[in-house]
């Protein structure tokens, strides 16, 4: 009998919960060698705090419900363990699922879940504080912490944010050790990325290995604004790392100083810390269930009404008021 949990954040995302929960109830009928559970998290670091009770209650598979940050989360509080890590993304980015071609269908994210393989996957530490997909200081982790802190999600909302904290953001300056080799460097945003993207596939580091012992370090450099239509294309078009603007490293510990305390983004997370900062990667932390072959036309197909999603309905609550406020 293999014991499965399925932890869901009920405020990430989608708000098809109640529809994901039927359907793997349905599904668990057709196997019945499998246990399974249910838990709703109550508030941040719940997630990591209840998977850590399943592995001491020996289960095998644990599940994260939700985006990048419950599966950080949750995959957290599997470290060390025997357990294995599903992931059914609901989130506004889904970073690590889509690096690991987890389905961004429900359904065939829960046929992955019985059906799949087990990977080894890294995770990156700084601080004490771990990260699976990517962390980030800079731009990035300010326009983190603005999405956070806002009433609503979608691809659209961040791009809202990016445009108006570009216009106002400053790059700073950093002392960068790794390698043996020090140097200094001004720049606009520095991604540490054990996998290859941000979310919703702007591909930050495309040749990232997520399971080879070693950390991509992005340093986007200041660049003139005329630029950033450009810079954020090639974010999309995995060319990024051609860009004259921005360096790519590979390591396995850095140790940056900046100027100041400032925000660090975790898997879409910031959070405040100090002007020293550490990184170190642990070497297969976590196996995670990916799906035994990837099929790219239906991950393409699963990622429309997402979009649609993203950019049509939460975008409406937004214009329709300006419009009626135009036509005044």
């Amino acid at each position: 009998m293999k014991k499965v949990a399925f932890i869901l954040n009920p405020i990430s995302g989608t708000g098809r919960k109640k529809v994901i929960l039927d359907y793997i109830q349905k599904e668990a009928a057709f196997y019945p060698d499998y246990q399974i559970e249910f838990y709703s998290t109550k508030c941040v670091g719940d997630a990591c705090v209840a998977a850590r009770g399943f592995v001491e209650k020996e289960y095998d598979i644990v599940v994260a419900i939700g985006g990048d940050g419950t599966v950080n989360e949750v995959a957290e509080g599997l470290i060390g363990s025997n357990a294995q890590l599903g992931i059914i993304p609901v989130g506004s980015g889904n970073g690590l699922a889509r690096h690991l071609n987890i389905p961004l269908n429900y359904q065939r994210a829960v046929d992955a879940i019985f059906n799949g393989r087990p990977q080894f996957i890294d995770a990156g530490k700084i601080n004490g504080k771990v990260f699976f997909c990517t962390a980030g200081i800079g731009f990035d982790a300010v326009v983190g912490e603005k999405f956070n802190s806002s009433g609503s999600r979608g691809l659209m909302t961040y791009v809202e944010f990016c445009t108006k904290e570009y216009v106002k953001y400053r790059p700073e300056k950093y002392m960068i050790a790794m390698n043996g080799s020090r140097f200094e460097t001004k720049a606009f945003l520095i991604t540490f990325a054990n996998s290859s993207q941000w979310g919703n596939n702007a591909f930050i580091a495309p040749d990232a290995n997520i399971s080879d012992g070693m950390m991509d370090i992005v340093v986007w450099k200041e660049a003139p604004r005329a630029t950033m239509p450009l810079l954020t294309a090639e974010l999309f078009l995995k060319t990024l790392k051609y860009s004259q603007f921005v360096d790519t490293y590979r390591c396995k510990e850095l140790l940056i100083i900046r100027e100041k305390e400032g925000l660090v983004q975790f898997d879409g997370e910031s959070v405040m810390m100090g002007n020293e900062l550490s990184l170190s990667v642990l070497h297969k932390a976590v196996q995670v269930i990916v799906p035994k072959d990837w099929r790219p036309l239906p991950q393409i197909i699963d990622m429309l009404p997402q979009y649609f999603k993203d950019m049509v309905p939460q975008q409406w609550k937004e214009i329709v008021p300006k419009l009626k406020d135009m036509v005044k």
